[in-house]
């Protein structure tokens, strides 16, 4: 099975079977509570997603949830003020497909270097955005994660994410967000594809039901880790 926090890191664990029940294998197991620091009297639920795909919540002694790992808590507390992103030069902008990522490639390096690079990326993704559970009515501005994105023509159909905003705030798989409409009647289902960055599925949906024209400037704010509240602006 597969199980993923709140705050976007997963692990793999080993499923066995005794004639009477099946158990989580204790290497797997004990590498997702070393990792958390866990063991002293947390409170967890799984849920699951399918295909032995579970998110995970973690409750402390006290009931409060845990929605950052240990190791980040200092850190993001010093850096709680979260950039708003802007939109991306005209040039830099372009249509998503399969084929601008075949040809990709990335620079040979040494061993020691490349050693050095993926675990500065495995620190990265331990330390990804808090997105707190809140109501998306009484969301702040000032607190909840936000970014921009502007709307073009070929955003029309799907929307394509900032690099630094798909790095640093969303899932790296496939994921089903809801997103709601600030008047709290509407909301939508839509498909994230964490391998290019963009929302696609459902999508083209909210466009027209929203409704989104070119030009205008969408707001995205987290309200849940897989829900956001997209306020637009006019140009």
């Amino acid at each position: 099975m597969k199980i993923r926090t709140q705050w976007g890191r997963s692990w793999e664990v080993g499923i066995s079977k005794n004639p009477r029940f099946y158990y989580m294998e204790k290497s797997g197991w004990d590498k997702f509570v070393r990792d958390n620091t866990l063991g002293n009297n947390e409170f967890i639920t799984f849920t699951h997603k399918g295909n032995m795909h579970f998110t995970l919540n973690i409750f402390k002694l006290d009931g409060k949830e845990m929605m950052q790992p240990p190791e980040s808590r200092a850190l993001l507390a010093s850096s709680s003020r979260i950039k708003t992103e802007q939109g991306e030069d005209d040039k830099k902008e372009e249509v998503v497909s399969e084929l601008s990522y075949r040809g990709r490639t990335t620079a040979a390096k040494s061993n020691g270097r490349k050693k050095a690079a993926e675990e500065s990326q495995e620190s990265k993704k331990t330390e990804k955005v808090v997105r707190a559970r809140r109501d998306y009515a009484g969301a702040s501005s000032s607190t909840a994660t936000e970014f921009t994105s502007l709307v073009k023509q070929g955003y029309l159909k799907f929307l394509r994410l900032r690099t630094s905003v798909a790095k640093d705030h969303m899932p790296d798989e496939k994921t089903m967000f809801k997103i709601h409409h600030p008047n709290g009647k509407k909301c939508w289902d839509v498909v994230y594809l964490g391998r290019f960055g963009v929302f696609s599925g459902g999508w083209s949906r909210l466009v027209k039901e929203y409704p989104l024209v070119v030009g205008d400037t969408c707001k995205f704010t987290f309200i849940k880790p897989e829900e956001l509240l997209l306020v637009v602006s006019k140009p």
